[in-house]
């Protein structure tokens, strides 16, 4: 079963610490273990666009598509058995702790 994760900043989050928040050991053992299928950093919010159809024109505008406090800093895109993996993945991620991890099954188009 495929999911999304979505990282993201959290204001409430624990602060960060160098030594116990290594990205690097959780990308090493999910992909020792084949789940991590992609995934990557995202630019700062202050270099996205947005783009809308209004009236068939197309609107585009500078940042995200949401003013709020957390930020979309990064996805991971992850093959597991089933939510209670994906679940036990997630929570390893350093950005559990001081950050939040959406998960959202893929729903294929087919």
């Amino acid at each position: 079963m495929r999911f999304m994760m979505f990282v993201a900043t959290d204001p409430e989050g624990e602060p960060y610490s160098a030594e116990e928040d290594k990205i690097e050991d959780w990308g090493n053992d999910v992909d020792s273990r084949g789940i991590w299928k992609d995934g990557n950093r995202l630019r700062p919010t202050e270099e996205a666009t947005t783009v809308r159809v209004r009236n068939g024109s197309t609107v585009i505008s500078d940042g995200p598509f949401t003013e709020s406090k957390e930020r979309i800093v990064g996805y991971d895109v992850l093959e597991c058995v089933d939510l209670d993996e994906a679940i036990e993945v997630a929570s390893k991620h350093p950005m559990a702790r001081f950050g939040r991890i959406e998960l959202r099954p893929v729903w294929p188009l087919d």
